[in-house]
């Protein structure tokens, strides 16, 4: 990498137009970096070589200083006129690109280490300052034979687990902090026959044996409770016979559900409806330490329609579709069972995880249902979770035993120090308890820039909406600017349902089949429960204009690009786990909290400004008034 002789945050001052003091002040060396910077987008279109660019900053630097020998400051007031802010923050985005960086504020060079005596570029400056400042160094474990490559603060993070090896422990760390990384290093110094690899999914699970090693063991959460259930022998186990209805195909519909358990109507909701409320009310029990199921597991939109009376009528019926599915009463009963079935189960039954390993790996530990938690706080093994509680969509992260080991990785390495600014205040106000300050230490710059109204971004970029209503607003808005873009290929599937089944509940009255949008039976419905909805207003405005089912498949076909697509739509949820260079954070994703609104809800809304933020690397673009925003939602 090839540093040039300027301060990021300086650099980030020049690029929101707030230093004009500083070319009467500059040096040469730094006003020959600007020049560099404002040219970086045409190099990058023309794929400058980091030579051919490092040989232009000497050439510069030389003429800058024969250039102020004739006039004193002549120089300077060139580069002034020719300085452009708007231009100056294009090319800090194309910095990365080139493989080129700027000084670090917190590893000081001064002139005499990147100039010789006569003022002229030391071309062996780059390759030593990236050695000094690098954040990953060798580190040798002396009782292991073993030399890891890890930050300070991974290094620090090692030592202490490897000084009671036999005991839990729970690693937060922030996004960019090398959670992955350090996973693949303690690996490295544990056993490897004896050592599980655990993950909720199985494309997670592949994730996890990539970094840490495809030789381990590893299975997903569901397999690992399975296999405990299913090697329990006795007569009243839980033991599974029917393999078939773990199977993903095995469906069965909501009327073969209420025959087979004798359902009937329950105030206005059919037979069918019931049925559906039950394997709802399930999956939600599911998810919590509750050992029976009980009112607050009922759909709350449903039990407030009900009086007590047929409230305690569907709790009995959810009850009988737990006991079915997992005792059924007779052996034409067969309810699909899934993974989070399983895990309750073994949660309920005080048994642990296989004894045969010593050492159990989880990663995305902020994402773990309670029930999986609570078998793994009181499971023998030594369990390290590596989480970060922030990053959790769904409320608040259920928290691991107060007993186990808990220490924090603020430091991260793939953000730079610019985004401090924008993280911290959302740490602080997120309602979570983990309040180390984040620290971008990337080797390369994360510059922060802001954006009026619902401007269409002009470079590639990759957009972070709120839901699928911002995300049908976006749709349309870069469809009517004539842009080319593309949705992630977790959005894809689900937007094209989702637009379809809005068109035709607006034009036809036809009942939605999207999961958002399912309960609603008409547009009223809808309309009275997205009332503070910007992008739901957007979307109204387009269907009173006319909009059908035709326009849509148009635009479509006109400006979605299977790969083509500079701009890239994609809500939070398609992109934790992910990072890009560029992110451009819609405004819908700044909801004003109120009073009223939960801790979950809060902290939802936090994360989700908070994962959006963090999955930039070189350059992230919010709204106007951002900081402002976050103020206010604090107070």
């Amino acid at each position: 990498m090839t540093f040039l002789p300027l301060y990021r945050t300086l650099a980030q001052t020049l690029s929101e137009g707030a230093a004009s003091d500083f070319f009467a002040t500059a040096t040469v060396a730094q006003l020959a970096a600007v020049l560099c910077i404002q040219n970086a987008q045409k190099m990058a279109h023309e794929q400058a070589s980091q030579a051919s660019i490092e040989r232009q900053l000497a050439q510069m630097i030389s003429a800058g200083l024969q250039a102020n020998s004739l006039t004193p400051g002549a120089f300077n007031q060139l580069v002034e006129q020719r300085f452009c802010a708007d231009t100056f923050a294009a090319g800090l985005s194309y910095l990365a690109e080139l493989n080129i960086s700027l000084l670090d504020d917190e590893h000081p060079a001064d002139e005499s280490r990147y100039l010789d005596a006569q003022g002229q570029w030391l071309f062996t400056f780059s390759a030593d300052y990236q050695a000094e400042i690098k954040p990953l160094q060798a580190v040798y474990f002396a009782p292991y034979q073993a030399e890891l490559s890890v930050t300070d603060p991974q290094n620090r993070m090692l030592r202490e687990f490897l000084a009671a090896p036999d005991e839990s422990f729970n690693v937060q760390g922030y996004a960019g902090s090398g959670k992955t990384h350090l996973i693949s290093r303690f690996a490295q110094l544990l056993n490897p026959q004896r050592t599980l690899l655990l993950a909720q999914t199985y494309v997670q699970l592949q994730a996890l044996k990539a970094r840490a090693g495809e030789h381990l063991p590893a299975m997903t959460f569901a397999q690992a409770a399975g296999r405990m259930l299913d090697s329990n022998l006795l007569a009243n186990s839980w033991r599974l016979k029917d393999k078939a209805r773990m199977q993903q195909t095995w469906q069965v519909s909501h009327g073969q559900v209420a025959q087979w358990l004798n359902l009937g109507a329950i105030a206005h909701f059919s037979p069918n409806e019931v049925a559906s409320i039950c394997v709802r009310a399930v999956a939600s029990y599911c998810n919590t330490s509750a050992y029976e199921i009980d009112f607050v597991h009922l759909p709350i939109a449903i039990a407030s329609q009900l009086n007590v009376v047929d409230q305690s009528v569907l709790l009995e019926a959810v009850n009988l579709y737990w006991r079915e599915l997992t005792r059924p009463s007779e052996a034409h009963i067969r309810l699909p069972i899934r993974g989070y079935h399983r895990i309750k189960l073994l949660s309920l039954t005080g048994e642990v995880l296989d004894t045969q390993y010593t050492h159990i790996i989880v990663d995305e530990g902020h994402d773990i249902a309670t029930p999986m938690l609570q078998i793994l706080d009181r499971s023998p093994q030594a369990v390290i979770t590596l989480s970060d509680e922030l990053q959790n969509l769904n409320g608040m992260a259920p928290p691991r035993s107060d007993v186990i080991r808990q220490r924090a990785l603020a430091q991260s390495i793939r953000l730079g120090k610019q985004v401090e600014s924008v993280v911290n205040p959302l740490i602080q106000a997120h309602p979570g308890a983990t309040k180390e300050l984040f620290a971008g230490r990337a080797d390369h710059c994360t510059n922060v820039q802001h954006y009026t109204g619902w401007q269409i971004p002009q470079r590639p970029t990759t957009i972070i909406v709120a839901d699928e209503f911002d995300l049908f607003a976006w749709f349309q808005r870069l469809s009517h600017a004539g842009a080319s873009f593309r949705l992630s290929r977790a959005t894809f599937k689900d937007f094209m349902t989702f637009a379809q089944d809005c068109i035709e509940l607006y034009s036809q009255g036809t009942r939605p089949r999207h999961g958002l949008i399912f309960r609603y039976a008409s547009w009223d419905a809808l309309r009275s429960a997205m009332s503070n909805n910007q992008s739901f207003e957007a979307i109204e405005r387009m269907l009173q204009k006319g909009y059908s089912q035709a326009d849509f498949e148009t635009a479509v076909n006109r400006h979605m690009r299977q790969g083509g697509g500079q701009i890239t739509l994609a809500r939070v949820s398609d992109s934790k786990n992910l990072e890009f260079p560029s992110v451009y954070l819609s405004r819908d994703l700044l909801v004003r909290p109120t009073a009223q609104q939960s801790v979950d809800s809060r902290a939802r809304l936090f994360s989700s400004l908070y994962t959006a933020c963090t999955r930039a690397q070189h350059e992230l673009i919010v709204p106007d008034g951002f900081s402002d925003w976050i103020s206010d939602a604090v107070k």
